[in-house]
């Protein structure tokens, strides 16, 4: 695997992915290349930089509904990639929808900067894995 993680990161909330970037800027193996405040922009974003992982809110209003994961997928043409959805408060359903759909992880914003950290390390060997098969 190479040793720098590019991470994509797509919510709404300005202050959220502000405070991403500052979080997982202190990390020197992980490199936040952009940030989209809309799905849609994500998505350009994704082809555009095709990152190992996307940090995703699947709260925000789009026009995927709930497969936003494979329009992410869609759009790479089938190169892995690793979606670790971050959201403010846990939804059973959208949880279990997410996972289904191919998410790696779902994960509450409240997680801790080491745990985080952990979570992008764990998703990203998994897609190196995964496209060596």
């Amino acid at each position: 695997m190479s040793d720098m993680i590019r991470v994509l990161i797509i919510d709404e909330h300005p202050a959220v992915s502000e405070a991403l970037v500052a979080r997982l800027g202190a990390v020197p193996h992980i490199e936040v290349v952009a940030t989209a405040s809309s799905f849609e922009d994500g998505l350009l974003q994704v082809r555009a930089w095709q990152p190992q992982v996307v940090i995703l809110e699947l709260k925000g209003r789009s026009r995927y509904g709930l497969d936003p994961i494979g329009a992410i997928s869609r759009t790479l043409s089938g190169r892995p990639v690793g979606v670790i959805i971050l959201t403010s408060y846990r939804d059973d359903i959208e949880r279990a929808i997410a996972l289904q759909a191919g998410a790696q992880r779902y994960l509450l914003k409240n997680i801790d900067s080491a745990q985080l950290i952990a979570e992008i390390e764990a998703v990203a060997t998994a897609v190196h894995e995964q496209s060596l098969t």
